[in-house]
């Protein structure tokens, strides 16, 4: 059986981006006027090379921003950008620190190009690139042979999509420190041109800042073998509006314990109660997914709860289920997104995997809760990042997943609805 790892690393040879990733944003691009807290996203079946490569463009901003003495640390499953390399190497020439860990499929000619760079002796002496050990993840322990995986087909990988600055103007005036930038996507074309994609930035948090920070040094060291590989990594971290999980988990499922908070086991009236502008028109809670990879079987078993005590859910999604050793897909999540429930709460399904036939994907991995969560209601919470809701994004992988509540200034959730929005209406008008 080809491993759904091997599948991806030959895609991904092929892709051709060199072109696609070395491009100068056009004129129309949306400028950038400041570094503040907000969502930015591509727009993988727009015409316009800026409105696709638009997290592209803001990472680049925020590079160019960046103020000699200070860092840019960047955890990344796949490196494949020439421009933002360069970014990054005219960056390390004025004095930033640029320190990036890959897993070791990050092969390309644009990596090469930043290790080049960053070997320049006139810039900052803290630069470097590292890359996870062949067939590992850095920090996540490589599980080897399991029950579920006899013949140890599967690689465990770095699948992080984040990028640190600790003090950047971006396109603005006035430096701001402490940003995050959690993404869904991978710097290649086809995270650019195929795959719809988001990045959510945090701004002046410095709590959440340190709390990738110290990941990421464990990274570092892990990939070194400074410090050893671990099963569990449950370094969960609220930080005001915003929440970091970390990964591997080795025991409990971080997702179903997100999802069992909307309506809790004894709950009066579950999904229900919320005020105007949250939820359905009657006030029953909405749960929003647009994913990738949907395999756990618990978490498509909590979703249907969910929808059984009320709420309503709609998931966009590229893929459900994983395969037994013979290849065959296995029916447990599909079963249970598509079961019956009684009473008003259903789950409406909608697949975006049309990139192969010139369409587009959905890439994105975040969920949004609309109305009742730890018992209170009228909450919009986005939760993002690079975790799919595989078995090895929740125990082999390295992994991030950021919560943000935005229940009062709903900027970013709604930013995140009308994105959920676009990914359906492409679903529903692309075909399959």
């Amino acid at each position: 059986m080809i491993s759904i790892k091997s599948k991806l690393r030959t895609v991904v040879t092929a892709l051709a981006v060199g072109a696609s990733l070395t491009v100068a944003p056009s004129a129309s691009a949306e400028p950038v006027l400041a570094v503040h807290t907000g969502a930015v996203f591509n727009e993988p079946s727009s015409t316009d090379a800026a409105a696709r490569g638009r997290i592209l463009f803001h990472l680049a901003d925020l590079v160019d921003g960046a103020e000699a003495g200070s860092s840019i640390r960047i955890s990344l499953y796949l490196f494949q950008s020439g421009y933002l390399a360069n970014k990054l190497g005219d960056a390390h020439d004025r004095g930033v620190a640029v320190q990036v860990v890959v897993d070791d499929d990050s092969r390309s000619a644009g990596l090469d190009t930043l290790r080049s760079r960053l070997a320049n002796p006139g810039g900052s002496p803290d630069s470097w690139v590292r890359s996870c050990r062949e067939r590992e993840a850095c920090l996540a322990l490589d599980p080897g042979t399991t029950a579920a995986d006899p013949d140890g087909w599967y690689d465990n990988v770095n699948h992080n999509k984040f990028f640190l600055f600790s003090r950047t103007r971006g396109k603005g005036t006035v430096a701001v420190d402490d940003v995050v930038v959690q993404s869904s996507g991978n710097l290649t074309g086809q995270d650019l041109n195929s795959w719809w994609n988001d990045a959510l930035t945090v701004a002046g948090n410095k709590e959440l800042f340190d709390a990738y920070g110290s990941y990421f040094t464990d990274q570092a060291a892990a990939a070194l073998g400074r410090i050893p590989q671990v099963a569990d990594y449950a370094h969960d971290t609220q930080a005001g509006k915003a929440k970091v999980y970390f990964f591997p988990r080795s025991d409990r499922d971080t997702v179903v314990d997100v999802l069992k908070t909307v309506a809790p086991a004894g709950t009066t009236a579950p999904c229900q109660g919320n005020g105007p502008g949250f939820g359905t028109s009657d006030g029953r809670t909405k749960i929003r997914i647009a994913q990738g990879h949907i395999t756990r079987p618990e978490v498509a078993r909590q979703l249907w709860e969910l929808a059984q005590a009320g709420c309503h859910v709609e998931i966009v999604y590229r893929s459900l289920d994983n395969w037994t050793a013979d290849g065959r897909p296995m029916s447990q999540v599909a079963n249970w997104l598509t079961r019956p429930t009684t009473g008003k709460g259903r789950i409406v399904l909608h697949q975006l995997d049309n990139d192969g036939r010139g369409g587009t994907d959905s890439h994105t991995k975040y969920l949004l809760i609309e109305g009742t969560y730890l018992g209170g209601v009228n909450k919009k919470i986005v939760f993002t990042g690079s975790h799919t809701y595989t078995v090895t994004a929740l125990k082999y992988n390295d992994e991030a997943l950021l919560t943000y509540e935005d229940d009062q200034d709903t900027s970013v959730f709604d930013a995140y609805v009308r994105n959920f929005e676009a990914q359906r209406t492409a679903a529903q008008t692309e075909g399959l």
